[in-house]
């Protein structure tokens, strides 16, 4: 038995990439998954550069999609955890009671 396990023509880093950027994208607009689409958004721009480094044949295109999809997740991710974190920061102020 051989140790190489990945099946020749696949690029499972690129598949792994793509998958991690279609879910940042779909996911980023939910306030509560913001940080979890941020991170899958990380893993996926490291899986698809792998993926376009070890790519058999040259066929790069999967790994190329999921490392698009991953950077624009990983933007809109990053700029929504921004937003719901000042807005629930301006919410907790405007609350407090105001000593003078």
């Amino acid at each position: 038995m051989d140790n190489n396990t990945q099946k020749s023509g696949s690029n499972v880093g690129g598949i792994v990439g793509l998958v991690c950027g279609i879910i940042s994208i779909v996911l980023y607009w939910v306030p509560w998954f913001n940080i979890i689409t941020l991170i899958l958004g990380i893993v996926g721009i490291v899986f698809s550069v792998k993926g376009r480094k070890n790519a058999p044949g040259g066929k790069t295109g999967l790994a190329t999609a999921g490392l698009v999809l991953s950077i624009i997740g990983t933007v809109l991710s990053g700029i929504g955890f921004i937003t719901c974190t000042l807005c629930v920061t301006c919410a907790a102020t405007a609350t407090a009671p105001y000593y003078y």
